[in-house]
């Protein structure tokens, strides 16, 4: 078998009809297609759908599974992954339609490979039935689609908003710093031998969001080069909301956190928190970003007192913010929390002694109080009030002590030419007090103090 298509479907008889229709017009030649239709438990009768359609596709199958509280997208198309045969596996939701040369393109297109991913363009991914004029769509059928998506491809109500960014990169994904946040799971073609080494979908992750970029994220890890095509479109056919956009935010939210969790990396620690739209330029801007141009540079009196007062006969100790040699080979820390990607195997190698992480603070693999002693520079200064309070609940949740530097006559470049945040020391410490935190016990050398951070009640007492 060549092809697979899977589509899971629940319900949804008109829009199962539609893609069935569509893709028994496809123009393959010499390539053997089997077409999974697995049903996640529907209440409507949609075998009579796909039986309706068996003389129009060869190799054509229908799956049910009985509705439980493991249904999902995911278990639907690894079910549909189990089953199928095909060398390259197409996922389509249902309600995708696809032109007439929809699959002679994609087997074109990833032909042997065993480790290509293609991630179609969607027209009408987001488009609502209710405020958009969908005569634009009116009279498709597969020979004309791949025109009216083109048509459509820069309409404010109907592009795939991943469009930009496929672009900025010539449709090689492999250039982005975090190519599966554009890995929709609507119309998506893979080599079967790369998605059977990522493991298929993650089945833990229920109801809305995510499920479809986890398994981007593992097929890229596991050396899937990914490309998005502009000249194999697909469209979703516009249906009404379901008016549950509340449920589906914490849905993709907590999928984004339990992906997290399974991964612990600084790629997909702020991930939960951040717009897919955005993401790509926020792990860029980390992965170009030098923290010793930007904070103040600490003098070789405050490293001493550094290691004489706070770290020395610790056996666990760490600094965040710090990525200059001349910091690190001084300051007796076990591990170094850093965020650009490029510095990870160079400074590993440079300092084996130390254990370089790649996360940022917000939420780490580590025990309560698994460090004596966290040093957080200026860095911390650069973050907005959301981020530093979920840092805040996390340094204090994983470190005995917590100790902040904070210079008070330097303002970085970050806050002068780039516009981002650098709180001062009052700021800082209404958000301290926003989080029952409290700074005590400090001293300081030229221009730099350093002082601790401990709940408020705690304090006191010190």
């Amino acid at each position: 078998m060549d092809v697979s298509i899977i589509i899971p479907v629940y319900n949804k008889m008109e829009q199962l009809e539609r893609s069935l229709y569509f893709i028994a017009h496809q123009t393959v030649s010499d390539a053997t297609v089997e077409v999974i239709v697995v049903d996640d438990g529907s209440t409507q009768p949609i075998q009579t759908i796909v039986d309706s359609f068996a003389e129009r596709i060869a190799n054509l199958k229908y799956l049910h599974i009985a509705r439980d509280k493991h249904s999902g997208r995911a278990r639907t198309r690894n079910i549909g992954i189990k089953e199928s045969k095909g060398n390259i596996l197409v996922f389509l939701d249902c309600g995708i339609v696809i032109p007439d040369f929809f699959l002679e393109r994609v087997i074109n297109r990833i032909g042997v490979s065993t480790n290509m991913a293609l991630y179609h363009y969607i027209m009408g991914a987001l488009t609502d039935p209710e405020q958009e004029d969908l005569s634009a769509i009116e009279g498709i059928d597969p020979t004309n689609l791949a025109d009216v998506c083109e048509q459509l491809k820069y309409h404010p109500g109907w592009e795939d908003m991943r469009t930009s960014h496929f672009e900025l990169v010539e449709h090689d994904l492999n250039r982005m710093d975090v190519p599966w946040t554009m890995g929709w799971g609507g119309a998506v073609s893979a080599s079967r031998d790369v998605v059977l080494l990522s493991g298929g979908f993650d089945e833990t992750l229920k109801g809305w969001g995510a499920e479809d970029t986890d398994f981007a994220y593992m097929l890229h890890k596991h050396g899937a080069v990914m490309y998005a095509t502009a000249d194999i479109s697909a469209l979703h056919l516009p249906h009404p909301s379901d008016d549950k956009i509340d449920l589906k935010i914490k849905s993709s939210f907590l999928n984004r956190k339990k992906m997290h969790l399974k991964q612990r990396t600084f790629d997909t620690e702020l991930y939960p928190y951040s717009a897919d739209m955005h993401y790509d330029q926020i792990i860029a801007k980390f992965n170009r970003l030098l923290i010793h141009y930007y904070v103040p540079a600490y003098s070789g009196q405050l490293i001493e007192l550094l290691n004489t007062d706070y770290l020395q006969g610790a056996e666990r100790t760490a600094v965040l913010g710090a990525d200059s040699h001349a910091v690190l080979s001084s300051l007796q820390v076990s591990h170094v929390f850093l965020q650009n990607k490029h510095l990870i195997n160079r400074y590993q190698q440079t300092w084996p002694d130390k254990e370089i992480v790649y996360l940022l603070g917000v939420d780490t693999h580590y025990s309560s109080k698994h460090f004596d002693v966290i040093i957080v520079t200026d860095y911390f200064r650069m973050f907005n009030e959301p981020l530093i309070s979920l840092m805040l609940k996390e340094l204090y949740r994983i470190a005995k002590r917590v100790v902040f530097l904070y210079n008070d006559t330097y303002v970085s470049y970050l806050a002068t030419t780039a516009g981002w945040m650098w709180h001062s020391r009052q700021e800082l410490e209404q958000l301290f007090s926003r989080n029952q935190l409290v700074s005590h016990t400090e001293q300081q050398v030229g221009d730099c103090k350093i002082f601790e951070l401990d709940k408020a009640n705690v304090a006191a007492r010190v």
